[in-house]
C-alpha cells in the first residue's frame, strides 16, 4: 500500500512536471507564431506563460530534492569523520524540512491573505492560480525530505535500498 502510494505520487510529480514544461514550450511557440507569422499578439499568453514557470520551477525543486539532485558544497563536511559527517548530513537535511515546512505553513497563510486579488488580463484568482504554487511544492518538498530521513538518504550519494537491489539483479545503482 505505502509503495504504491510512494510510486503513485512520484508519478504524478513527474507527470505535473512534463506537463508544465510541455505546456510552457507549446505556450511560447503559439505566442511566437501568432505575434510573428499571423501579427496577432495573444494578450493572455505572457501571463500563463509567468505563472506555469513559476510552477514548473517550484515543482522542479521538489523533484529535485527527492532525486537528490541539489548543488550542495561538500568539501569541509566530507574532511569530518565519519560519525560526525552522517550527524551534520541528517542535520542539514532536517534543516532542508523545517526550511520546507515553514514555507508550507507561511505559504498556505499568505494564500488566505491574498484571496480576492486577480490576474490582470484573464482575471483569475491570483492566490490560486499563482500563489498557491508556494506552499503546495514546499508540501511536496516536506513528503520528500522527511521519506529521506526516514529511508537513511542524508547525504546525496547514499545508495538507497532501492537502487541496491537494482544494481545486484543486473541494473544501474546510479540513477544519474
Amino acid at each position: 500500500m505505502r509503495k504504491s502510494f510512494t510510486r503513485r505520487l512520484d508519478g504524478a510529480a513527474d507527470g505535473v512536471l512534463a506537463g508544465l514544461g510541455a505546456g510552457l514550450v507549446a505556450l511560447v511557440l503559439v505566442s511566437v507564431f501568432c505575434r510573428y507569422v499571423l501579427n496577432q499578439s495573444l494578450s493572455w499568453s505572457d501571463e500563463v506563460v509567468r505563472y506555469l514557470f513559476v510552477w514548473f520551477t517550484l515543482f522542479g525543486a521538489a523533484v529535485t530534492l527527492r532525486e537528490r539532485e541539489h548543488i550542495r558544497v561538500e568539501y569541509f563536511v566530507e574532511r569530518l569523520p565519519a560519525g560526525l559527517r552522517r550527524a551534520v548530513e541528517i542535520a542539514m537535511l532536517a534543516g532542508v524540512c523545517a526550511f520546507q515546512l515553514m514555507l508550507t505553513v507561511l505559504g498556505f497563510m499568505w494564500v488566505w491573505s491574498t484571496r480576492g486579488t486577480y490576474t490582470s488580463a484573464l482575471q483569475w484568482p491570483l492566490n490560486l492560480f499563482f500563489y498557491s504554487a508556494l506552499p503546495c511544492t514546499s508540501a511536496l518538498g516536506v513528503w520528500y525530505t522527511l521519506r529521506r530521513l526516514r529511508h537513511g538518504e542524508y547525504a546525496e550519494n547514499d545508495v538507497t535500498a532501492e537502487e541496491l537491489s537494482d544494481a545486484l539483479q543486473g541494473g544501474d545503482a546510479c540513477k544519474s
